[in-house]
């Protein structure tokens, strides 16, 4: 996946082009920056049109990342510091644990599709946040170069930037955040109902009030 890298690439544009704002003003008779701060913009357009490239490409791998996702096993022992028994659930519903399936009757077929839908959800979403922040960087780098272009200072900017990506990017966070009760839920009713799943219940309320309390950030 690029979408990480891509963010990363914005960032350090967004980082260069605050430097650039934050070197001393130019003389009034020159329009265009100098030394640092004209090399700091060079580099920036540059990398704003392959960061913007290196996007379209990462969102045609995460389309199919999902699609990937939505018919494959997904395996139940991601962090797992436990060492259990290799464990997935299958697109029809079946719990596997070393490969061989878990008797289950209607009822508890039922409640595994509710948790892998349940899981795939936030899995879903967290790639969209991912893709958002990497959009959301190129934004900043481009607002960031206008502003240099304009005159305003790396503090002005920097405010600027931040607010914009807070404002985009925290109602995403709390989409996701609002999903984890629901998969907390569907966990529970299938560990009540099959015991062979239990080990593998490894969220808890802490880790739905923690991403709750994760959800104020300053940029």
């Amino acid at each position: 996946m690029r979408n990480s890298s891509t963010l990363t690439t914005t960032l350090c544009l967004v980082g260069a082009l605050l430097l650039a704002a934050c070197q001393p003003a130019q003389d009034k008779g020159r329009s265009a920056p100098t030394g640092i701060a004209a090399k700091a913009m060079s580099e920036a357009q540059k990398g704003l049109g392959e960061a913007s490239k290196e996007l379209r490409q990462a969102r045609t791998e995460i389309d199919a990342a999902r699609e990937k996702l939505a018919n494959e096993n997904l395996s139940l022992n991601r962090n797992d510091k436990r060492h259990l028994p290799k464990a997935e659930i299958t697109p029809a519903g079946e719990l596997l644990i070393e490969g061989k399936a878990v008797a289950t009757d209607p009822e508890q077929k039922t409640l595994v599709l509710a948790y892998r839908a349940a899981l795939l959800d936030i899995v879903n979403e967290g790639m969209a946040i991912g893709m958002e922040g990497a959009s959301i960087g190129i934004d900043a780098a481009a607002m960031a170069l206008k502003g240099v272009l304009a005159g305003q200072s790396g503090d002005e900017i920097g405010k600027q930037v931040g607010a914009e990506a807070k404002a985009k990017l925290k109602p995403r966070v709390e989409q996701l955040c609002g999903r984890m009760p629901g998969l907390l839920a569907a966990q529970q009713a299938l560990a009540d109902k099959l015991p062979e799943f239990k080990p593998y219940a490894t969220t808890d309320q802490s880790d739905v009030d923690e991403c709750m309390d994760n959800t104020e950030w300053d940029f």
